[in-house]
C-alpha cells in the first residue's frame, strides 16, 4: 500500500530529516499495524525473513531518531514495484494468504435467511459507542442478540487478553454468528471463515446505526481482498494498485 503522505514534520522547525523507504513503510504496516508475524509479512513482501528483519531494524531506528531528535520523516525510495492486476485467485493464495469471499457470502446469506427462526449473535468491534477500526487489537466487543429481526439482548465483552491470533476462537467460543468490524487482515478473514463466522468489514461510525443498517439489509461487507504480488506464470495475478517490495 503506497502511503498518501510522503513528508512528516514536527510542530517546531525540523532539525533535518530522516528517510524511510517505501519498503520500510510496508514492513511497518504489516508487522506493527496489521500485526502479522514476520514469516507472513515476509511472504507478502516477497522477501526472506532475514531481509524483512533488516528492513524493520532500519525503519525502527529511523523512526526513533526522528522522534527523539525532533527530525522530520521523508518517505521515498526503496526496492519495490507497483503492480496493476487484481487478484484472480479462486481459492487461496499461499503467499499472501488471500482467500476469496465465496464462503463469507454464503454465511451471510444463511444467517440472514434464518433470522426469523433462530436467535442470532452479532459481535461488533467496540470503542465507546463507535466501531473500533482494527480487529487485531480490539479491546472490547459489543455482543447483540437478534430474534425476529429485533434486539433482545446486548452486552459488552472484554477481549483484551485474547491476542490477535486467538480472536476468531474467542468469538467462536461465544457462539458468534456475525462479526461487524472496521479493518481486518486476510489472515483473520480466513480464520473467521474457517470458524463459520460471517463477516461484514469496512464499517465505520455509530454501533447502533450499523446494527440498524444490517437489519435493514443495507450494511455490506467491504473485503480487503487485494494481494500485493504478481506471480509470473501462476494461475492468478495479484497487486491492484499495491506495491510489491523485494
Amino acid at each position: 500500500m503506497l502511503p498518501e503522505n510522503k513528508i512528516f514534520t514536527p510542530d517546531k522547525n525540523a532539525d533535518g530529516y530522516v528517510t524511510l523507504t517505501i519498503d520500510a513503510v510496508e514492513a511497518l504496516r504489516l508487522c506493527d499495524l496489521e500485526e502479522l508475524d514476520q514469516e507472513q509479512a515476509a511472504g507478502m513482501m516477497g522477501v526472506s525473513r532475514g531481509t524483512l528483519q533488516r528492513i524493520l531494524y532500519r525503519a525502527h531506528r529511523a523512526t526513533a531518531e526522528a522522534l527523539i531528535a525532533g527530525k522530520g520523516i521523508h518517505l521515498t525510495g526503496g526496492n519495490y514495484s507497483v503492480n496493476e492486476y487484481a487478484c484472480k485467485n479462486t481459492s487461496r493464495c499461499h503467499r499472501c494468504n488471500f482467500a476469496d469471499d465465496k464462503k463469507n457470502k454464503q454465511l451471510i446469506t444463511k444467517i440472514k435467511s434464518n433470522l426469523e427462526d433462530t436467535i442470532m449473535k452479532i459481535a461488533i468491534t467496540t470503542e465507546g459507542n463507535q466501531i473500533f477500526q482494527h480487529f487485531g487489537s480490539c479491546p472490547f466487543f459489543t455482543l447483540i442478540e437478534i430474534e425476529n429481526n429485533k434486539i433482545i439482548n446486548r452486552k459488552l465483552i472484554d477481549a483484551s487478553g485474547s491476542g490477535h491470533s486467538a480472536l476468531a476462537g474467542f468469538l467462536q467460543s461465544n457462539e458468534i454468528d456475525l462479526l461487524i468490524c472496521g479493518g481486518i487482515g486476510a489472515g483473520a478473514r480466513n480464520a473467521l471463515a474457517e470458524a463459520n463466522i460471517a463477516l461484514i468489514s469496512g464499517s465505520k461510525g455509530d454501533i447502533d446505526a450499523a446494527v440498524t443498517a444490517y437489519l435493514a439489509g443495507t450494511l455490506k461487507d467491504k473485503p480487503e481482498g487485494m494481494c500485493n504480488h504478481h506471480h509470473e506464470g501462476a494461475d492468478h495475478q495479484c497487486g491492484a494498485g499495491e506495491n510489491h517490495c523485494h
